[in-house]
């Protein structure tokens, strides 16, 4: 209550998950910023086969949540949220219930121009890993190598070999 932003230009959220970098449609700078959209991201770990292999690969990499005003030249940083994707797409459960609607709240960390009390960021997310099988290296000769018509030996197709992906709405 009370809080406004100086400059009257247009904010949007820009975040970063699995690889990928989206943004939300501009907001007006009024509170609360509403942003009711779905981003989706997916991603094929090639080298996974089980999901234990994914929960790792996910705390390796960075989920970056950019609340961003569109100022002149570039626009200017408000606030940010960073965390290791296995926290943020499995989080612990919560005790307390959130608002009806609303799975999720983080809070951002404020930058110095941004007026008043660090933003909550109120949002619903589903994540899927699912197995899907994908073209790899055939195996050995003797597996991959059949006889054509004419005797002479082909190669009988690849190995297909199971990959995991995740899906995160």
């Amino acid at each position: 209550p009370g809080v406004f932003l100086p400059d009257q230009s247009d904010v949007f959220v820009n975040i970063e998950l699995l690889s990928q970098r989206k943004r939300s449609k501009n907001s007006p700078p009024v509170f609360p910023f509403l942003f009711h959209e779905k981003l989706r991201f997916d991603k094929v770990f090639t080298h996974a086969t089980d999901p234990v292999q994914v929960a790792n690969a996910l705390s390796s990499e960075t989920v970056r949540i950019e609340l961003i005003q569109l100022s002149y030249p570039g626009g200017e940083l408000l606030a940010t949220y960073q965390e290791n994707a296995r926290e943020f797409l499995f989080p612990t459960p919560r005790v307390s219930p959130t608002y009806p609607g609303v799975d999720r709240e983080v809070l951002l960390q404020r930058s110095s121009s941004f007026p008043g009390i660090a933003p909550k960021l109120e949002f619903s997310s589903r994540t899927i890993i699912k197995e899907v099988t994908s073209a790899g290296r055939s195996r050995s000769s003797h597996l991959s190598r059949g006889k054509r018509d004419d005797g002479k030996h082909k190669s009988s197709g690849v190995d297909r070999l199971p990959s995991q992906v995740v899906e995160s709405y």
